[in-house]
């Protein structure tokens, strides 16, 4: 089996380290990976980010630049030649999918169709209760000062944040087109923080509604690791019991490092296969 990550990202994140790609790159042949995909932060809709009125490093440092966007593509196309001999690189965005903005986005998947070899599909923004459109993982506080409110009653935010996702995979059936569902998890990022909940059966069955369109599309799962790097987190995203109900249902779990610096590359990723290889011998 081919040594993957399927999630990672460059300096053109602006929200992780300065460290050129070949840094990463050269980390990953090291540790064995076969497959590479190279996923940045899509840039951001200039209508949302006119909008945007939550902390202006927000603003600038969630993604790429539309005047960085061929710089980027080329380091990619460079990158793939340089390292043909040793290592599968793939080209990729992670793409935000924001309420009210699908326009925009589908615009964008349709024009970079021809150049992506693979997409991940992520919610990382989300209305709140004053019908903001904020930020769900910038920062702790941002999150407590955006979403406080909701606080009173999780498992609506949860569902709020599953509907999203849900319209997610709307909008990528639309373009007709295959992706990776990033980071399913991500609405626990605080989780510890913040004490919230297990989800409760409602929520749990709207997870499944989600997972049945994953497979209904010939989606994949980010299988993501970046969670057990987060203090307030401390596991995968997706939690295990829905890798299994993903791998019971015949879901694609590509694993991800989700890494934002050269030391993110390849944690936990053993751990995290031995999760698939278990809960798949359960189902075969």
């Amino acid at each position: 089996m081919l040594k993957k990550d399927g999630h990672t990202h460059t300096r053109y994140s602006h929200h992780g380290s300065q460290e050129a790609l070949s840094d990463y790159l050269d980390k990953a042949i090291v540790l064995g990976f076969d497959e590479y995909v190279v996923t940045e932060h899509a840039p951001l809709p200039t209508r949302f980010l006119s909008a945007f009125n939550q902390p202006i490093a927000a603003r600038y440092n969630s993604a790429l630049t539309k005047a960085e966007l061929p710089i980027y593509k080329k380091l990619v196309e460079d990158a793939q030649q340089q390292y043909a001999q040793r290592l599968l690189i793939k080209k990729g965005f992670e793409v935000d999918y924001l309420p009210g903005y699908e326009e925009e986005t589908f615009k964008f998947l349709k024009e970079q169709a021809n150049w992506l070899d693979e997409v991940i599909l992520s919610v990382h923004f989300l209305p709140n209760q004053a019908g903001d459109l904020a930020a769900l993982d910038y920062d702790a506080l941002t999150f407590e000062k955006y979403f406080g409110p909701d606080l009173v009653d999780p498992q609506a935010l949860f569902q709020r944040y599953f509907t999203a996702v849900l319209a997610s995979i709307e909008l990528a059936n639309q373009a007709n087109m295959r992706v990776r569902i990033g980071h399913l998890t991500l609405i626990r990022i605080y989780q510890k923080r913040f004490k919230l909940p297990p989800f409760s059966a409602d929520t749990l069955v709207q997870i499944e509604q989600v997972l049945q369109a994953i497979k209904a599309g010939g989606h994949q799962l980010d299988y993501n690791a970046a969670g057990f790097r987060k203090p307030d987190n401390g596991e995968s995203y997706p939690t295990l019991a829905i890798v299994r109900r993903a791998i019971q249902l015949g879901i694609p779990l590509v694993y991800g490092s989700d890494a934002h610096q050269v030391s993110d590359l390849g944690q936990h990723y053993e751990e995290m296969q031995n999760n698939i290889k278990k809960y798949l011998d359960l189902y075969e």
